[in-house]
């Protein structure tokens, strides 16, 4: 790799980090670094959902009003990770992630430092700015460093730390909020950024400069208009109502502002988003397959929660170890099915996920009959497992014949499509859950009475089966899902290369 000028550091350093670099384990070195930076920007989605009680208490609003908490952060890192992407083409990966981390680990200080609500909603914003430069960087990079052979593993690795993180942080925060206190889950970003910031200055090679290419604001302007009120209406749908004056203002919106990007996409000489690769089989029915299991899977881990508490009248301690066979299950599912990639077809492995995971909702749902965790856990388990399995076939096929400037922001859209679904799938089986219950009852209302667990269990029995069939068209498009990697594979990679794919296939 050619080697660029860097910063002047001691030569002590200098040392250290060219044996580091020299070493051949540096890949899976630098993807080491990589994936502690995206999996504290998975980490901060919902490592504050146990902590919104006490934040409501604290500045003396209501949960709903903390919500925003988690809101604003989630729909700002899915608007921004297209653009983040985009900029890491452009001006350099390691570049880009080590800013995001910066932003993070500060506006993380500013969070634990927050005097009121609104306050904390605008450093939560901040938060998610930071949060958005990761997961592109990551894959990037995995898709560079790798050749197809190891990629699947590699990219394996990483969907296991994006799957694992929103579980494994219900328990960490229910740990340190027990312990120190609401603002101790921010103060855990700031120790564990700096050690990633300090692996980058090591490990991570900078990529030496490339022609000056234009950045495309006004279509990342465009994205932010659309992407930003269509989520904000999504995220807000349960409780503002479906068909509010405020949902269906911010869904027109967003579809002119999609519309307006679209054209101007269509028409740029340099666009942020290549329209062209949508037309490729490899980039869009996977991520049409990422939509559907990402509403699954943020509905389902919304709405567990809330049945441990409400029904079956768990405490937080009994909460997190409940939930904990999903974590297990997604640390064993992702890197299992990157390293069978190539030995089973990434499509195939696709289509075993999907049906795997359709299987585990009905399960699921029946579990739900009964106000017994043994019903509930065989489905649990199963539909884990299959969501797991689902994430590492979709970005390899995914950023496998994108071209490498390109790279960057086609690694962001199956983030962007999960994300994207996580939030039509929280707030479409909350709903569906809400219309069975009373709208007073709330997951911080405790153990509802006995007349209405029946419903509450009707209800999740309902929501789960609205996920199963969200999983069948997931399932659809996996079946049109051409192999990329495995015996019989036909595509060719194209990870290295400057072209603009403007081909379908």
């Amino acid at each position: 790799m050619e080697r660029v000028q860097e910063p002047m550091l001691p030569a002590r350093l200098r040392a250290v980090r060219a044996r580091l670099r020299a070493s051949p384990r540096w890949r899976w070195m630098a993807m080491t670094v990589v994936a502690g930076g995206m999996m504290l920007s998975v980490l901060n989605i919902s490592i504050v959902n146990i902590a919104l009680p006490d934040i409501s208490s604290d500045f003396d609003v209501g949960v709903s009003a903390a919500g925003w908490v988690v809101t604003g952060f989630l729909v700002t890192q899915a608007v921004l990770l297209p653009i983040a992407g985009r900029a890491g083409d452009l001006y350099g990966r390691r570049r880009i992630f080590v800013l995001g981390v910066l932003v993070m680990v500060v506006a993380s200080a500013l969070c634990a430092l927050a005097w009121n609500e609104p306050s904390l909603v605008v450093f939560r914003i901040l938060q998610g700015v930071g949060a958005s430069a990761m997961a592109p960087t990551a894959y990037a990079y995995a898709a560079i460093l790798f050749p197809p052979g190891e990629r699947g593993r590699a990219i394996g690795i990483l969907t296991a730390i994006i799957t694992v993180a929103p579980v494994v942080s219900l328990n960490l925060a229910g740990l340190l909020v027990g312990v120190w206190g609401w603002r101790s889950v921010f103060w855990f970003t700031p120790v564990v950024g700096g050690l990633v910031l300090v692996g980058a200055a090591l490990v991570m090679h900078r990529r030496p400069p490339g022609p000056k290419r234009p950045f495309d604001l006004a279509g990342a302007a465009l994205a932010a208009l659309g992407l930003f009120p269509i989520l904000t209406a999504l995220a807000g749908a349960a409780s503002w109502g479906w068909a509010s004056p405020r949902v269906l203002l911010l869904l027109a919106l967003g579809g002119v502002g999609l519309a307006l990007f679209v054209w101007r996409e269509s028409h740029a000489a340099d666009p942020m988003i290549d329209l062209g690769l949508l037309r490729l089989r490899t980039v869009r029915n996977p991520n049409l397959t990422g939509f559907c299991v990402g509403a699954a899977m943020f509905g389902t881990l919304l709405l567990l929660p809330f049945y441990f508490t409400s029904v079956l009248g768990y405490s937080d301690v009994l909460l997190s170890l409940a939930i904990t066979p999903i974590a297990l299950c997604f640390m064993v599912g992702s890197p299992m099915s990157g390293r069978l990639l190539n030995r089973a077809g990434s499509d195939r492995m696709l289509r075993i996920a999907l049906v795997t995971a359709i299987i585990g909702a009905v399960v699921l749902a029946w579990g739900f009959t009964s106000e017994a965790y043994p019903l509930v856990l065989p489905g649990m388990v199963v539909l884990a497992l299959g969501l797991a399995m689902s994430t590492a076939p979709v970005t390899t096929t995914v950023i496998h014949e994108v071209p490498e400037d390109r790279l960057g922001v086609a690694s962001s859209l199956p983030n962007v499509s999960r994300y994207a679904g996580g939030a039509l799938g929280g707030a479409l089986l909350s709903t569906v859950v809400a219309m069975s219950i009373p709208a007073t009852v709330t997951a911080q209302d405790g153990l509802v009475s006995a007349s209405l667990r029946a419903e509450v269990a009707g209800g999740m029995r309902t929501a789960l089966l609205v996920a199963a069939g969200i999983l069948v068209l997931g399932a659809i498009a996996a079946f049109r899902v051409p192999r990329v990697l495995g015996p019989g594979a036909t595509i060719a990679a194209r990870v290295t290369g400057t072209a603009a794919t403007r081909g379908g296939r």
